[in-house]
């Protein structure tokens, strides 16, 4: 049962264990834990892509998948996706990833502008796998994008209302 095996690694990351396989999702200051199958990267804020850590949890064969900004500078089989695309990882069998955009509406920054702009081409991600559905946010507000998501099993919500969503609408993104 894949909600039986999500652990939350600190900040957004989390380890999800699908049957043998491994799936990291922003692994940022990570004790060294099982190798990665598959590693997601919703943005390429520094908490959320260290390449310390992918380095110290890819193996050989390790899928990657992110947005353009974090897929050019990392190497082996490496796949670019943006909101919209869905992609079958190389070498899992039975898992889809579907990224779903990640972006602020009302969080600004000291000069006025959103922390995370839409234009960016952060993501967050659905995984699907062996006929259940998980959901990251990624760092976001609430947006029209998350109906696409919506019946999940399991979704894992950036909260904190800084950078990302208040309590309060990451409740309002859950009834979704």
């Amino acid at each position: 049962m894949l909600v039986d095996a999500v652990e939350w690694l600190g900040h957004s990351g989390f380890r999800i264990r699908a049957g043998r396989s491994f799936v990291y999702i922003d692994p940022y200051r990570v004790a060294d834990g099982p190798e990665a199958d598959l590693i997601l990267i919703t943005h390429d804020h520094y908490d959320h892509f260290s390449p310390q850590d992918v380095d110290r949890l890819a193996g050989r064969h390790t899928a990657f998948i992110a947005p353009a900004a974090v897929a050019e500078r990392v190497s082996g089989h490496v796949r670019s996706i943006a909101a919209g695309e869905s992609i079958e990882p190389e070498g899992l069998r039975g898992v889809e990833v579907r990224a779903i955009a990640a972006y602020n509406t009302s969080k600004r920054d000291p000069s006025g502008g959103v922390f995370h702009p839409r234009e960016a081409g952060g993501v967050g991600y659905e995984l699907r796998v062996g006929g259940e559905r998980l959901y990251h946010s990624g760092d976001t507000d609430v947006i029209p994008e998350m109906d696409q998501v919506a019946g999940v099993d399991v979704a894992l919500l950036a909260v904190s209302g800084t950078y990302v969503m208040t309590a309060v609408e990451a409740a309002e993104a859950a009834r979704r």
